[in-house]
């Protein structure tokens, strides 16, 4: 029922997503609750409704007496309420959430957190595998609607069924991308103002916010679109390397250490300082287990001849007494 519980859950952002991870670190047996409330929240289906004035007028007309005192940064509240008030309490918690999942919307909503991947099967019996810090949303309307339609978040690799009726599929993100197919399997990767799409096999159809709107890319198995700053590339790749994460392992063909601090960062929620920053630009080949976040950062700083040192969700890593360039 906290507000900023829900608040991280439902609309994650570097603020409350610092608090949390930091709360549950010091916390460590409450982990499993925490991850149960998540599941439950996303489970709801939350309808668009709104209290009339009057029925809010009389839900806390029954309130007497109520005093707040809320410590933003522990998160903890006190109230002093007389016996009748506590009762007006319960009846207005009651209210809200009678209203809440008495419902009315069909929005289903899907979500992982730091460090965790997960498989979704939908409606169509399509199937996601949907990575780490990653939201994907739509509107089980299926049945009636023209188009199956999907909005990603963070990445996500699909296997789209193919409908006798030829309904297409569609997946979104916010940045203006959209990915049309009929069936399919391929990645989309969509974190602040970059998206990347992926054909593994089949064929998609590929829209794009730019000047030239109604023109369409159609990709071929292989290829590799990635579109930000109102900017396009398009260009042949080994589709195993983008879509490994599915097998929980990571292949890097020339992958700097920048690129693997900004994965650490988007998929655990850790924020790694390197020291000296220019070996940000060193990069290795080679294969490794996407193993849990600890491991992970062992494999890394062991790959790039790096000492870790970690404090919570800090880490530094630096340049070891006789390292050599890794590459």
């Amino acid at each position: 029922m906290d507000n900023y519980f829900q608040g991280w859950v439902k609309s994650p952002d570097p603020e409350n997503n610092s608090f949390w991870r930091t709360w549950m670190a010091a916390n460590p047996q409450k982990v499993a609750e925490i991850e149960e409330a998540r599941q439950i929240l996303l489970q709801l289906t939350v309808p668009e409704y709104k209290l009339t004035e009057s029925e809010i007028s009389d839900l806390w007309g029954h309130i007497r007496g109520e005093r707040v005192i809320s410590d933003r940064t522990t998160r903890t509240s006190v109230r002093k309420l007389s016996w009748g008030g506590w009762v007006a309490a319960a009846v207005v918690i009651m209210a809200i959430m009678f209203y809440t999942m008495m419902a009315s919307s069909n929005k289903v909503v899907y979500e992982t957190a730091y460090g965790q991947t997960r498989n979704i099967v939908l409606p169509d019996q399509s199937v996601v595998t949907l990575n780490a810090n990653s939201r994907l949303y739509f509107v089980d309307n299926w049945g009636s609607a023209a188009t199956r339609e999907v909005t990603i978040s963070g990445e996500a690799y699909f296997s789209v069924t193919h409908m006798k009726n030829n309904q297409p599929f569609l997946v979104r993100t916010d940045d203006g991308v959209a990915v049309e197919v009929l069936g399919t399997t391929f990645n989309v990767y969509h974190r602040t103002s970059e998206t990347k799409v992926l054909l593994n096999s089949g064929k998609i159809s590929l829209s794009l916010p730019t000047a030239d709107a109604g023109e369409k890319i159609i990709m071929k198995p292989g290829e590799l679109v990635e579109f930000k700053s109102q900017k396009v590339l398009r260009k042949s790749v080994d589709p195993k390397k983008y879509v490994a994460w599915t097998e929980h392992k990571l292949i890097l063909d020339h992958t700097s250490l920048r690129d693997m601090v900004r994965m650490l960062r988007e998929n655990y929620g850790l924020n790694v300082e390197i020291t000296p920053p220019s070996l940000l630009d060193q990069t290795v080949s080679g294969s490794m287990p996407a193993a849990g976040e600890n491991e992970l950062v062992d494999q890394i700083a062991k790959a790039f001849r790096l000492t870790a040192t970690r404090n919570g969700n800090n880490i530094i890593m630096k340049e070891q007494p006789s390292t050599i360039n890794a590459e």
